[in-house]
């Protein structure tokens, strides 16, 4: 009976390491044929089909290795590195924690584990689940006591879970390690904020600390405009932003030329809203989601707000037309873009100009539905009414453009906010928030400039932002996570 040589094993590992993956695979399958209880030979197999990203069995590689060799540590660790690969976080977790019973000290499983205690956390987090999130970053810190990105994430997540104060601690211990975080300092400002507490001081701080991502430059836009300093905020310029300095704005104000550049786009076919005093729901997508989306915010906003009429603005709807929602209360209009063009998002709060009318406007994203009577929501008369996230230290999302509420009397606002989308339009500068970037600028600029028009924020339950359905939110905002991917 022969014996598997160790000359053998090492021709194995030589083809894995000269990065000859798929010979180390057959090779390994002629020798298992022949040493079937080889535990070693099942987890180099493992390693030569994992190296072809052949996860699944890679995977079942390493468990026969684990089930010839329960105490295989490198079986074990090689077995959760595929399962993190697959998203398998959970399973990939008890992979190193069975790991590190077998060599606690293995810097290199440690590392692996925060990692994946750190991906779960930012997956809760994205999905609105804070206190998950918490748990998970605990863990990843307690791995690695002290590393700023741990104690960041920690900060972070309590914040948004509402323990504001311990937020603050871990928060000041990152800024402890690194004084400059613009993270770190933009949501200890917030965390402050909230417990009532003076933060002008942290937003200087921001606004001296060194910009080194786009994230920080946003965030330091936000720390101006917060600080009632929107001559700082606008001559700061994160890449793929689209922000005009504070003085030039002006020139958007009542501009001349606006009514002429408004005629020469795409002409807008359909039914237009019909004039009257009933406020007026606005969406608007492009013809990729508009069939998916569609019915359900239209049916939703019809049955909650039954006050109010709704138009759905359509730009290249292809073979999409809504004909079966043209009813009493439905209006819809329709216009073609050039393919080149990547701000057809924004397009909508230019063609407000032409709907508003005599009747006040509310758009809301197209990616929502709503879930109670927004207009009762509302103050009975307004100018402007804006939705802030509260939550967010970013210039971006400081007034988000998913609500915005504009009254007939409100119209140089939304010509305003025309004229910004228009000029990068023509500019043939297209970036992404445009549309956010223009109302907080034209909010900035109108509240220092035009006291006699009024803008309000609408109420901090207005919308629920992670798509989990909450009963309070009058909007279920999914924010593109219901999109299919093609």
């Amino acid at each position: 009976m022969s014996v598997l040589s160790q000359s053998q094993i090492q021709e194995l590992v030589a083809l894995l390491q000269a990065g000859q993956g798929a010979k180390a695979v057959s090779s390994a399958k002629r020798l298992i044929d022949k040493f079937p209880q080889s535990a070693v030979l099942h987890f180099l197999l493992g390693v030569g089909l994992a190296s072809q990203q052949k996860l699944d069995p890679a995977i079942h590689s390493y468990r026969k290795a684990l089930s010839l060799n329960p105490q295989y540590f490198e079986a074990l660790n090689n077995l959760g590195v595929a399962l993190r690969q697959q998203g398998r976080l959970n399973e990939a977790a008890d992979t190193y924690a069975a790991a590190l019973t077998l060599q606690p000290n293995s810097a290199d499983v440690v590392q692996n584990l925060g990692k994946v205690f750190d991906e779960l956390g930012s997956g809760f987090f994205e999905q609105g689940h804070y206190g998950k999130a918490v748990e998970a970053y605990r863990k990843a810190l307690a791995l690695k006591p002290g590393d700023p990105h741990h104690l960041t994430n920690l900060g972070v997540a309590l914040f948004h879970l509402g323990q504001f104060k311990e937020a603050q601690d871990y928060l000041h211990r990152v800024l402890s390690i690194d004084a400059v975080s613009v993270k770190a300092l933009a949501h200890l400002a917030l965390a402050t904020r909230a417990l009532g507490e003076p933060y002008a001081d942290v937003l200087e701080h921001i606004s001296r600390a060194p910009s080194v991502t786009t994230e920080d430059l946003s965030a330091k836009m936000w720390a101006g405009l917060s600080a009632g300093n929107p001559e700082l905020a606008f001559s700061l310029k994160p890449p793929g932003f689209n922000v005009m300095p504070f003085a030039e704005l002006g020139l958007l104000y009542r501009q001349q030329t606006l009514a002429s550049r408004i005629e020469a786009l795409p002409k807008l076919e359909g039914t237009r809203p019909k004039p009257g005093a009933r406020p007026l729901l606005f969406a608007s997508m492009d013809g990729k989601y508009a069939k998916i989306f569609a019915r359900d915010l239209i049916v939703s906003a019809l049955s909650k707000c039954p006050d109010s009429d709704f138009h759905l603005h359509l730009m290249n709807p292809g073979g999409f037309m809504p004909e079966s929602l043209q009813r009493d209360r439905v209006t819809c209009t329709t216009e073609t873009m050039p393919a080149d063009k990547t701000l057809y998002s924004t397009r909508r709060f230019v063609r407000l100009v032409q709907l508003l009318d005599e009747r006040p406007i509310i758009a809301v994203d197209a990616d929502c539905v709503i879930n109670g009577d927004i207009l009762a929501a509302l103050p009975a008369q307004f100018d402007v009414i804006t939705y802030d996230r509260p939550d967010q230290p970013w210039a971006h999302q400081m007034v988000n453009a998913g609500f915005l509420a504009i009254s007939p009397r409100a119209r140089d606002f939304a010509a305003f906010l025309a004229g910004y989308i228009l000029h990068f339009e023509n500019a043939a500068k297209s970036a992404w928030f445009v549309d956010q970037l223009g109302i907080v600028s034209a909010r900035a600029w109108f509240q220092k400039n035009v006291p006699d028009i009024s803008i309000q924020s609408a109420p901090r339950h207005m919308m629920d932002w992670n798509a989990q359905h909450s009963s309070e939110s009058l909007i279920w905002h999914a924010k593109g996570r219901l999109k299919p991917v093609n």
